[in-house]
């Protein structure tokens, strides 16, 4: 499918095969998912210029909007990617959006005091209710600031909200290795039982292969290491539908040397205490 290859697929060929795919006759205005999103959408999301380019030049539509009222130029400008926003305004896209739109745009900018404003002028927009606005917390969890998570936070945004690869803001900290945000998230009662749509993965799940495969990973073992035992130590991270000793081979499996040796370590029955060994 159209979109599930720009978004998941692409890859270093992706410019030919998407070429080839529209040329074989998929519709680049055909939506899709819960949030009906066009693969433009997808592309501007992804951060795909040429993906954005080849599509227009097949006849996408620049200003069609999501369920959620989102054009691909407010999907761009609210995760900072000004290569795309530059490109879709130079091809002609409609540049409004509005209050929550640009609440991450001033977070993805890190313009604190422009993000201060927009909250204090209308606190509800941390959590609107629509989707695709409530996932700014999950898109900066998994960033090195930490004022707009916190900020979100204070201001009551959803701890259960979902953003890439339907990750919670747990998630994504966990995998991009930010210990400092997980160790945030869970001291404000996110949940660490949520599993996602695409992986079936628990943020352990997602530090663990974060661990491995996340870009510069190997730069913060450290940081993986602290955020596995953190979630380890939190109640319910060890549930998982497989059940926990399925779980933990599967997680082991996948992980770096360090982090495979915490969860080694974490999967081996606590021993028995014996009372005589150790009388009162």
């Amino acid at each position: 499918m159209l979109h599930e290859f720009i978004d998941h697929n692409y890859g270093q060929d992706g410019d030919r095969k998407l070429r080839q795919i529209l040329a074989d006759g998929a519709d680049p205005n055909q939506v899709w998912g819960p949030f009906a999103e066009s693969a433009l959408h997808v592309a501007a999301r992804r951060r795909r210029v040429s993906a954005c380019r080849i599509l227009l030049d097949n006849g996408a539509s620049i200003n069609s909007t999501t369920a959620g009222g989102k054009s691909a130029y407010a999907h761009a400008a609210r995760r900072g990617f000004k290569d795309v926003c530059k490109f879709l305004v130079l091809r002609g896209a409609n540049t409004e959006t509005n209050g929550a739109d640009q609440l991450a745009i001033s977070m993805s900018n890190l313009d604190r005091s422009a993000a201060e404003s927009i909250l204090a002028a209308e606190l509800g927009l941390a959590k609107t209710g629509n989707p695709e606005e409530d996932r700014l917390l999950a898109d900066v969890a998994g960033r090195k600031e930490s004022w707009p998570v916190r900020m979100l936070v204070d201001a009551g945004a959803d701890l259960t909200c979902r953003g890439l690869d339907d990750g919670t803001p747990l998630h994504q900290a966990a995998w991009f290795g930010q210990s400092h945000q997980v160790r945030f998230l869970l001291d404000a009662g996110a949940p660490v039982d949520v599993y996602d749509s695409l992986h079936n993965g628990s943020p352990l799940g997602w530090a663990v292969h974060g661990s491995k495969l996340s870009g510069g990973a190997g730069r913060r073992q450290r940081a993986y290491v602290a955020i596995v035992r953190d979630l380890l130590a939190a109640e319910g991270a060890k549930n998982h539908p497989t059940g926990p000793a399925a779980y933990y081979s599967r997680l082991i499996a996948s992980a770096s040397r360090p982090v495979r040796k915490i969860l080694e370590q974490a999967a081996q029955p606590s021993p028995v205490f014996d009372e005589r060994k150790h009388p009162h």
